[in-house]
């Protein structure tokens, strides 16, 4: 099965592991997962690491945790890979289904098929509320969920 992934992933959390974890359980080393480019990042968040430092802290999880090296590939437009390349599955998070919606729609509008959309809850913090990049960066929990 062909899965996709895509996100800024900065920082690099425990809901992210959980997108990552679900994605690899569905598709084994068939997982390719997409990071906006830099440029693509800092209209969402204005400080965030370099695309190479956020693809190379995913290889790492997925190397430490699963023993091989994942594909990890540049997004450099909201529809990533998701036109060229025929998915099974695509994971998302409650923020992201949007968009796997709108790939579903544009597909069809190409005569290709739908990609099966599989969307993971948001992991939570220990105050019961999601975990965030935004809510790290403005220092209220840690990547982890732990109240700061």
């Amino acid at each position: 099965m062909k899965v996709a992934l895509g996100g800024t992933f900065e920082p690099l959390h425990e809901g992210h592991k959980k997108l990552i974890d679900v994605a690899i359980r569905l598709g084994g080393r068939e997982v390719m997962i997409g990071v906006t480019c830099d440029e693509m990042a800092r209209m969402r968040i204005r400080s965030v690491l370099p695309y190479e430092i956020r693809a190379e802290n995913i290889r790492k999880y997925v190397e430490s945790k699963y023993g091989f090296t994942p594909s990890v590939v540049r997004i450099d437009n909201p529809y990533g890979r998701t036109l060229d390349i025929d998915f099974d599955y695509l994971v998302v998070s409650p923020e992201t289904c949007k968009m796997a919606e709108l790939i579903n729609k544009k597909r069809k509008e190409l005569g290709k098929k739908e990609i099966k959309i599989v969307k993971v809850d948001f992991l939570l913090a220990e105050d019961g509320k999601p975990i965030s990049s935004t809510r790290i960066k403005k220092g209220e929990i840690d990547r982890y969920g732990n109240l700061i």
